[in-house]
């Protein structure tokens, strides 16, 4: 309420998704997500949720957040999410800085592989839920180029070509 109060209209959550469907594939927890769900529907906020945190069944040496092993994992999980919440969500965002390799699971930040799992994420999503909004991450902003990190303006332009110049 105190969020409307200020005169907002959208609020943005992560569900992370080890939180959800953490002990093993197919199992999920919505006891954590259905409250806000609802709490933003009572108040009338939009919601933008960031899906990112893959559980540790999903990605080899547990890196506190990187993407899955398997792509599928991930766009079956938010299958699951926009069926579940179908007309209730109204943007996803697809992870949070793939350009820093502490968000890539610790590996070089990689701009194709990043498209590749943002337009296996897009189908999921809409495909349960076509009205959804599919956003893609947040980019640090860094001028850094190295190991650990990838400018963003590079790193957008890389996805920008890695999409084949026209997506």
């Amino acid at each position: 309420q105190v969020i409307r109060d200020a005169g907002f209209t959208w609020c943005k959550v992560n569900f992370g998704w080890r939180e959800i469907e953490g002990a093993a594939k197919g199992a999920f927890d919505w006891s954590h997500t259905d409250p806000i769900i609802e709490m933003a529907e009572e108040v009338g906020l939009d919601l933008v949720i960031r899906i990112d945190h893959q559980p540790a069944w999903a990605a080899s040496g547990f890196p506190v957040n990187g993407p899955p092993d398997n792509y599928q994992d991930l766009a079956d999980f938010l299958t699951a999410l926009a069926e579940r919440y179908k007309g209730r969500i109204r943007a996803y965002e697809v992870w949070n800085e793939p350009n820093l390799a502490r968000e890539w699971g610790g590996k070089t930040p990689d701009p194709g592989a990043y498209v590749k799992l943002l337009k296996l994420a897009y189908g999921a999503i809409k495909a349960a839920d076509p009205n959804a909004m599919v956003i893609s991450a947040g980019l640090s902003p860094t001028e850094t180029w190295s190991p650990e990190a990838r400018p963003d303006d590079k790193y957008l332009e890389n996805m920008y070509i890695a999409m084949g110049n026209n997506s």
